[in-house]
């Protein structure tokens, strides 16, 4: 029983205003949830939610003057997505594209007589297996050989363009915009 006092006695509670939000309406977004907790002067925290996914960050160090909902809406968007999810890239690798420029790879090396006819036509069919390719990692596996022979000995530098738009990095951009959208409205509905 000691031991749980101790805990009793350390723990500390403090409550704080947060602010909620619920944003509908937003084109081809479900409903968002907004938390803006201001916790200082110069300090606040945000959290998103859409369709069961969050997304939160503190910032220990935002403008004077500013409540974290007026510093969210100065923010640049791209550095919020990397602020909320760090892994997350507005390209993102594409089997489609890396067919597509294996395939030209192969018409250009042939008009240069680089390839024979038969190989040529050998290299092009298995460059069109390259589009169902899930990921770079994918490949070493599964096309070591075929890359290797079209691209060189450290083909995955020659192939880091290969890429499509990211729909994740798209969709949190969205509802980065929606948020930014409904706090502006917020702000100027209450400077009214």
């Amino acid at each position: 029983m000691p031991t749980s006092n101790k805990i009793a006695e350390a723990i500390k509670v403090e409550s704080s205003s947060v602010t909620k939000l619920v944003i509908t309406g937003a084109t081809n977004l479900d409903p968002i949830t907004v938390f803006l907790e201001d916790l200082a002067p110069c300090k606040g925290k945000i959290t998103v939610s859409c369709w069961g996914k969050s997304w939160t960050a503190y910032w220990g160090g935002m403008w004077d003057g500013l409540s974290i909902g007026q510093f969210f809406c100065e923010l640049n968007i791209s550095y919020i997505i990397g602020y909320f999810d760090q892994a997350i890239n507005s390209r993102q690798f594409s089997g489609e594209a890396l067919a597509n420029k294996a395939k030209h790879l192969v018409l250009k090396e042939r008009r240069q007589f680089c390839y024979g006819s038969d190989e040529a036509r050998d290299l092009f069919d298995e460059a069109e297996d390259l589009r169902e390719s899930p990921s770079i990692d994918h490949l070493h596996g599964a096309h070591s050989v075929l890359m290797t022979k079209l691209f060189g000995d450290e083909w995955w530098h020659l192939t880091s363009d290969a890429t499509e738009p990211n729909p994740d990095y798209a969709y949190l951009e969205r509802i980065i915009l929606a948020v930014q959208q409904a706090l502006r409205q917020e702000q100027h509905q209450e400077a009214a």
